[in-house]
């Protein structure tokens, strides 16, 4: 710092009061050695560091305050400014006698010169950033802390501001992008996702940027023919007054499919891979619930192979089963999509026909009988069997589709008592 004054009726001792003044009131620790290190001024701040006078300072060396086998940064930097003639500006940890208790401190170190120009020694002005470095150094653990817990939590971390631009990305997504995580922050979404997932991405996001609220939502992406699942909270912040957002979204693919497995278990039956009659029985009560408010044509079948016992008593229950599978696979062929077919005893099967009158129902019963009369089952095994079929329609009558099934079962029943390998409707 330079102070020149040219008032000519201020004194030389009013001269140094004041620049005295201005050294006290900087808020730094001024000082000024001399070649051997000794000091030769020292401001209030310096002096009530080293708890001395300005007079008790004059001619101490720092051996006398700092420990300066820890401290010696401190005389480098002193030689430094002499030697070169030039400024220093440096950050110094010195530690102070007795405690050794370390402050660290930002340095602006100038070579000190008499009237010829000639060095005589080194001036200093000092700030205490002891705190400051404390605290940078918290902020970055915590900044380190903080990023290997995001980098290692199962999830896709990530904040975004209003624009759509990344803030900031955790490993996850650098490795799901294949992208480093300097290369996608700064990115804006549709500049790295394919532009139906990044707009797909951005629905949700900004739901929550508008109503700033947290917001948890199911999200679905297909990738080159593969579908993801993910579990996605949005949470709304403010980033130097701009609206941004940080999301966690979990991938749930996996337990997605192990739902629909099971869901798909529950509803199948595990011999066969058609439905089961839990299934069969929930469908069909919908479609009569459907029945009774639109009045539209709905049929049911039930069959059973004849005589499925001299099989299994024949041939083996393995036999058995392969029959029943192969049956499954000549009657599903002759099938529509929408109708319902389902095993819903051991050797008993039953369909569900929508939109379809007795006399369609009637015809799709026959087709089944013959077709599976004249196929032989279970490869090179030449095993014949035969179906019996009841058939009958949602009526008006009818209070639930129990009366319906209670019907369709006496048909089959009836199927049976008139000697087998036929169809019988009913009413």
């Amino acid at each position: 710092m330079d102070v020149k004054l040219h008032n000519n009726n201020i004194s030389d001792d009013n001269t140094l009061e004041m620049l005295q003044q201005i050294c006290d009131g900087l808020g730094a620790y001024v000082f000024a050695k001399d070649m051997d290190g000794k000091y030769l001024y020292g401001n209030e701040k310096v002096l009530a560091l080293f708890g001395c006078t300005l007079n008790e300072l004059k001619g101490k060396d720092d051996s006398l305050f700092f420990d300066l086998t820890l401290s010696k940064q401190m005389l480098v930097n002193d030689l430094q400014a002499i030697e070169t003639g030039k400024e220093v500006i440096c950050e110094e940890s010195n530690f102070l006698k007795p405690s050794a208790e370390p402050r660290t401190y930002r340095i602006v170190k100038k070579p000190l010169y008499d009237n010829q120009q000639k060095i005589i020694g080194v001036s200093g002005v000092a700030h205490d950033t002891t705190e400051e470095k404390r605290l940078r150094e918290t902020v970055e653990e915590q900044k380190q802390l903080l990023s290997v817990i995001l980098d290692n939590v199962e999830a896709y971390v990530y904040m975004k501001d209003d624009e759509r631009r990344f803030l900031y990305v955790n490993s996850k997504v650098a490795t799901l992008f294949d992208l480093p995580a300097e290369q996608i922050i700064g990115q804006k979404e549709q500049d790295i996702l394919p532009s139906k997932t990044a707009e797909h991405f951005h629905q949700s996001d900004s739901k929550a940027l508008l109503t700033q609220k947290i917001l948890r939502v199911e999200e679905t992406v297909v990738d080159n023919g593969e579908t993801y699942h993910y579990l996605s909270v949005k949470v709304p912040v403010s980033m130097s007054g701009k609206k941004s957002l940080i999301g966690f979204s979990t991938d749930v693919t996996e337990i997605y499919k192990l739902k629909e497995e099971f869901k798909r278990l529950a509803n199948t039956d595990e011999l066969t891979a058609i439905y089961n009659r839990r299934f069969f029985i929930k469908q069909s009560e919908n479609a009569f619930s459907g029945f009774k408010r639109q009045r539209a044509h709905f049929a049911v079948l039930t069959f059973d192979v004849d005589f499925f016992k001299q099989v299994n008593d024949e041939f083996g229950h393995p036999v058995g089963d392969e029959v029943l599978k192969g049956l499954t696979k000549i009657v599903s062929a002759l099938l529509r999509q929408e109708d319902i077919f389902a095993r819903i005893g051991g050797e008993e099967f039953a369909i569900l026909l929508p939109y379809s009158e007795l006399s369609a129902a009637m015809c799709v019963a026959q087709r089944i009988q013959k077709t599976v009369n004249s196929s032989l089952l279970c490869g090179t095994r030449k095993i014949s069997i035969t179906v019996s079929i009841g058939v009958t329609t949602f009526m008006s009558e009818d209070s639930s589709f129990d009366d319906v099934f209670s019907r369709v079962d006496k048909a089959l029943y009836i199927a049976k008592e008139q000697g087998r390998d036929c169809v019988v409707s009913l009413p």
